[in-house]
């Protein structure tokens, strides 16, 4: 992901208005600048979607990720946020982003991920426990907007 992409990554975060977090210019250059992963999901030549993830250590300030510091200390890679377009979900490509992300966070022996339970997210909880994660905790954002914390022990 590059600065070329900003009008595409805050477009299709727009398009997934509440199931994630708001997302302006300001924050995505920082998030991109700290992630571990700031990628574009690449679908013929046009953005389909992004990923973001981040390490322990990390300068970034959401709520879940300091639960899954005090938690799991150094020891997870969080998927802050992974947005698929519309017209392009249900063809596999969260499950493969998944696949690359898991890959990648193995020497971290886990993976881990919030998602939103209001309005109720049934397709995104059922995603994740499909993937193996499991509810591990509970939270409420700063909004009031309660959240599942979910985890997926990475075996070799």
């Amino acid at each position: 992901m590059n600065p070329a992409d900003y009008g595409a990554v805050l477009a299709l975060n727009n398009a997934a208005a509440g199931l994630v977090d708001p997302l302006g210019a300001d924050r995505l250059d920082w998030l991109r600048l700290i992630a571990a992963h700031a990628a574009i999901i690449d679908l013929d030549g046009k953005p389909a979607g992004f990923v973001l993830t981040f390490t322990p250590g990390s300068a970034y300030d959401g709520l879940e990720f300091d639960w899954f510091t005090q938690t799991y200390a150094n020891r997870f890679l969080l998927i802050e946020r992974i947005v698929v377009a519309t017209e392009h979900r249900r063809e596999g490509i969260g499950s493969q982003v998944y696949r690359a992300i898991e890959r990648a966070a193995k020497p971290f022996d886990r993976a881990v991920a919030r998602v939103r339970t209001h309005p109720l997210d049934d397709a995104g909880v059922t995603f994740h426990t499909t993937r193996g994660y499991v509810e591990i905790g509970k939270q409420h954002l700063p909004d009031g907007t309660p959240a599942l914390l979910l985890t997926k022990e990475l075996a070799d």
